[in-house]
């Protein structure tokens, strides 16, 4: 999701000192944690995992990288996957890591244009007098272009900088094009999993459903973030309508909701 909206909807409900204790709290534990549903995939300790999160920048569920290993286990052998949405790069190295234990032949697809919510360029960053939005981006997209060269090792993603529907479009096409690092890469093939951690509302989240929708699969996963009962997030609407239709099974929801294609 959009770090700065998450950031403005703990400070609306917590107050200051909700938002610091709780993030400390989180940075205690290393991971934060929801209470898992009793049939949904579970993940056991990984070391890697473990010195990732206390290095690398995010906010990922730790349900959702037991969804992710399930999904990638057990998708399409060899199939790619996708990301949509990377901030600094905790869930694609995350993605990385499990591909390499699941799934060593699928490549990993991700896209992010790091425009947030809120954003200004040209204007400071709050109240700063030195830093403005223009850094803030540059400051998250060269996190995530260090954390994915240095995490992902030999699993380094094939990330497009642009927005999703840009690249479901280019995905469709089969066009090819140059990655943040630099590489030729050409796009399309039937995905085995999509992560959807993009813009939240409605409309997008719908939107990249459908583009999903094309390119997955029979058999493939979508895990939709930030969806859970409860979310005031409008992807939570759009989790509930697909888990009442025909085409898609609901295989998880601990508590973010996550599909298989039939």
């Amino acid at each position: 999701m959009n770090p700065i909206s998450r950031l403005r909807d703990g400070w609306r409900r917590y107050g200051a000192r909700g938002v610091a204790a709780r993030a400390l709290r989180r940075a205690a534990r290393g991971v934060e944690r929801e209470p898992p549903a009793a049939a949904s995939p579970s993940l056991p300790c990984d070391e890697f995992l473990t010195w990732v999160r206390f290095a690398v920048p995010g906010m990922l569920a730790e349900p959702n990288v037991a969804a992710m290993d399930h999904a990638l286990a057990h998708m399409p052998a060899g199939s790619p996957v996708l990301e949509v949405g990377s901030f600094c790069g905790l869930s694609t190295v995350v993605l990385a890591h499990l591909l390499e234990k699941r799934s060593p032949e699928s490549p990993l697809f991700t896209c992010d244009t790091w425009a947030f919510e809120g954003q200004q360029l040209g204007s400071p960053l709050g109240g700063s007098r030195s830093l403005t939005h223009d850094g803030y981006r540059a400051y998250v997209r060269d996190s995530f272009l260090r954390a994915a060269r240095t995490f992902a090792g030999e699993r380094l993603p094939f990330t497009i900088e642009c927005d999703s529907d840009e690249l479901f479009r280019r995905w469709s096409a089969g066009e090819t094009t140059v990655d943040v690092f630099g590489r030729d890469v050409t796009l399309g093939g039937e995905l085995g999993f999509c992560y959807i951690d993009g813009n939240h509302t409605y409309e997008f989240a719908r939107r990249d459903f459908e583009n999903t929708d094309r390119a997955l699969a029979p058999g493939g996963f979508v895990l939709f973030d930030d969806s859970a009962d409860g979310s005031e997030w409008e992807v939570n609407r759009l989790v509930r309508e697909i888990a009442g239709t025909n085409g898609y099974e609901l295989v998880s929801k601990n508590p973010n909701y996550m599909f298989r294609k039939s």
